[in-house]
C-alpha cells in the first residue's frame, strides 16, 4: 500500500510501483468514484474497454438492419 500525501490542490500522485500494476498509462484520465467515508475507487477507462470488448452480441446484425432501413429512405 502506498501513503501518499493530498496536496491543497486535492492532488494525489499515485506510486510508481502501483501505477505500473494499474497499467495505467500517463496522460490518461481515469474515472474515480467515492466508495465511503475515507474511500475513494480509481479505475482505467481503456482497462474497462479491453476487459468488456466483444462482449457486446448482436450489434452487427443491428448495425446492418440500420443500413438496411436508411437505404430505404432514399
Amino acid at each position: 500500500m502506498d501513503l501518499v500525501k493530498i496536496s491543497s490542490k486535492h492532488q494525489i500522485t499515485i506510486g510508481k510501483e502501483t501505477f505500473l500494476e494499474t497499467g495505467f498509462e500517463e496522460g490518461e484520465v481515469p474515472a474515480m468514484r467515492s466508495t465511503g467515508p475515507g474511500r475513494v475507487e480509481i479505475w482505467s477507462g481503456r482497462a474497462v474497454l479491453r476487459e468488456k470488448a466483444g462482449r457486446v452480441t448482436g450489434a452487427a446484425k443491428a448495425h446492418a438492419r440500420i443500413r438496411e432501413m436508411e437505404a430505404e429512405w432514399d
